[in-house]
């Protein structure tokens, strides 16, 4: 059933601009550009098919003002860069969507002896005119609406906050003077558009730092500009480096976690307000324009995902919605270190030109062992080309080890992941078989053209002097059981065992956590570390980094320390979180087969889930 008449999928006007309905691809940095900045086939295959998904309004990520940085970033402030980005505002414009894009200038925060205190007044105008030729070369290239940055601790807040800005001139001191910049700003941008140009300008609603921007700051502010003439105001929260996890908010906060802020200040304005933060669900995101606490709903990694979100919910095509984890993994272990967007979830993204699904010449019977994410993949991505697949899982349940993986505190929707994997597997109709291992007699009797493995990996347990197993048990175990002892011992402190950690010690258990390294959960995305940490700390378990246990006496662990000293642990019951092992036990007695294999995910090595699905779809297009 469609849901046609839902407020998400009413159109809106910005100044004129009529928009489809009000879901936004946000502004988020991609890495997919030239490593000059320039418009490049993959940035353009990215952003055609969010508007081929039924995105009502796409905002280009930020393009910078300025030279004055290296680095992979999108540029706007040549002449030379209006061709590529007329190529790009064309592209998204033939495909329905409405089209802007975002001006920044990302401020002195990491650079040296540099900061807008130091900004002579011939610099602070050189400024003011790049945003204003910026804007220019925006709507000469077909850009439909421009967006500028004032947000996240970039140049703009910088002047804005009292905690950043400590001149004493024209552009700093009191609250008026500090307007100063982006106001002027506004004007020049304004100046070079036209007053039928919309114009958005995107905020922090609070940088939630302690003498940093306030939402009390931001009402002021957002009526400031809509006396100006700004059409759009544009939520998101957080300042870089302090609050970051506000901008690219991680699974541990809940989703729609800023529509609370949009909401205080839509009654202060009469200009459409639009809102971000971790709305990756349509029904939520037409909650929010319901309840009135936004005119628009801004989406980013949502759209990364799944790109066609929006036409699926317009269909009533809700489980088909394949949302984003949050796991930021996009961000946190791509982008920051100048890397081009990857997904979790989605192996296609930035990639669908290149990764169109080829049929199959020739059609075989492949069998895949393992259902877990890599597995179900695997299964459908042959599926889609043709293949006659048999998926075989050896436990009663489809999902592998996402089933344990969304079970600590604040990984629940990977389970949402997980439900959309399965659904999709039995709505393909792929014949799966649970309850059923593989071995060398199912491939005598199936007869399979290709074998995919996909048997996942098995806790490592190390050999520790005196260790009685009976008081031992993994991660996984631990996670899954009912443990009745009170005292224990998490063995590793990376992502797995702080997870556990927090696990049980919320559940009141007395829990020491052992690290050989210096640092805890040093594979962790750092914004979901950053939380993580703080959370197992509230928690106050007894902690040893750069520590080992070196033997077991009864119920005590001695520890030693990178200084060679010891001490000791009590414990009731010891849980291994000290990583894993590749599960090819079958692969070793195939390896006479005349037989097509491939091993995917953990059996080959133990990873993570965005490893599983992107080998999992490689897979199916290789057969």
């Amino acid at each position: 059933m469609k849901n046609e008449n839902w407020k998400l999928f009413t159109p809106i006007t910005i100044k004129g601009l009529q928009v489809r309905n009000r879901i936004a691809l946000l502004p988020m940095g991609n890495k997919l550009q030239s490593a000059t900045g320039e418009v490049t086939l993959q940035l353009i295959d990215f952003y055609e098919e969010v508007a081929k998904g039924g995105a009502g309004l796409v905002i280009v990520q930020a393009a910078y003002v300025t030279d004055e940085f290296g680095g992979t970033r999108l540029v706007i402030y040549s002449d030379d860069y209006v061709s590529g980005l007329n190529y790009l505002a064309e592209t998204i414009k033939a495909r329905g969507a409405r089209v802007g894009i975002q001006i920044a200038h990302p401020g002195y925060q990491a650079a040296d002896k540099k900061s807008v205190n130091t900004l002579n007044d011939q610099a602070i105008e050189n400024m003011i005119e790049a945003f204003g030729r910026a804007a220019e070369r925006a709507r000469r290239a077909g850009f439909e609406m421009v967006e500028i940055h004032g947000a996240h601790g970039y140049l703009i807040p910088q002047f804005l906050s009292g905690l950043t800005n400590e001149r004493t001139d024209a552009y700093g001191g009191g609250w008026e003077k500090r307007m100063t910049f982006p106001i002027r700003v506004y004007r020049k941008v304004r100046e070079a558009v036209g007053e039928d140009f919309p114009i958005s300008f995107r905020l922090s609603a609070d940088e939630f730092v302690r003498g940093g921007i306030s939402l009390e700051d931001t009402k002021k502010i957002a009526r400031i500009l809509e006396g100006e003439g700004v059409d759009l105001i544009s939520l998101s929260a957080g300042k870089r480096p302090e609050t970051g996890e506000w901008s690219i908010q991680p699974m541990a906060l809940p989703r729609g976690c800023l529509a609370h802020l949009s909401q205080e200040l839509k009654p202060l304005i009469h200009i459409p307000v639009l809102v971000a933060g971790r709305i990756n669900d349509p029904v939520l995101a037409n909650s929010i324009l319901e309840e009135g606490k936004a005119d628009l709903v801004g989406m980013g990694r949502a759209l990364i995902a799944d790109p066609w979100l929006p036409r699926k919910a317009w269909e009533g095509r809700l489980p088909e919605i394949r949302k984003c984890l949050a796991c930021n993994y996009c961000h946190g272990k791509r982008l920051i270190f100048e890397l081009p967007l990857k997904c979790t979830v989605n192996p296609e993204v930035g990639r669908r030109r290149k990764m169109a699904l080829i049929p199959a010449r020739k059609k075989k019977r492949v069998l895949v062992a393992g259902g877990g994410p890599g597995g179900m993949e695997c299964a459908y991505t042959l599926h889609q080309r043709g293949h006659e697949v048999l998926l075989f899982e050896k436990t009663a349940f489809l999902g592998g080890k996402l089933r344990v993986a969304a079970i600590p505190p604040h990984r629940e929707e990977i389970s949402e992941f997980m439900e959309f994997l399965i659904q999709r597997t039995w709505r393909e109709k792929i014949p799966v078989f649970l309850n059923y291992e593989v071995e060398a007699s199912t491939l005598r009797d199936v007869q399979p053209d290709a074998l995919v493995l996909a048997t996942g990996a098995k806790a490592i347990c190390p050999s520790i002097p005196g260790m009685d197993k009976e008081f031992c048990i993994t991660a996984e175990e631990a996670l899954t059981g009912n443990l009745g002892a009170r005292r224990i011992l998490v063995l590793g402190g990376g992502m797995v065992g702080c997870e556990t950690a927090e696990f049980l010690a919320m559940r009141g258990k007395e829990v020491t956590l052992v690290e050989k390294l210096p640092e805890l959960g040093l594979d962790v995305e750092p914004r979901t570390r950053k939380l993580l940490l703080k959370r197992l700390l509230e928690l106050r378990p007894a902690i040893h980094t750069s520590t080992e246990v070196v033997r077991i006496e009864g119920g005590r662990a001695i520890l030693r320390d990178l200084k060679g000293q010891e001490s000791e642990a009590s414990f009731a019951a010891l849980v291994f979180a000290a990583g894993f092992a590749a599960d090819d036990s079958l692969l070793d007695s195939l390896k006479s087969a005349a037989l097509e294999i491939q091993c995917i995910g953990d059996c080959s090595v133990p990873r993570g889930i965005l490893e599983a699905i992107h080998e999992g779809n490689r897979a199916g297009r290789l057969v």
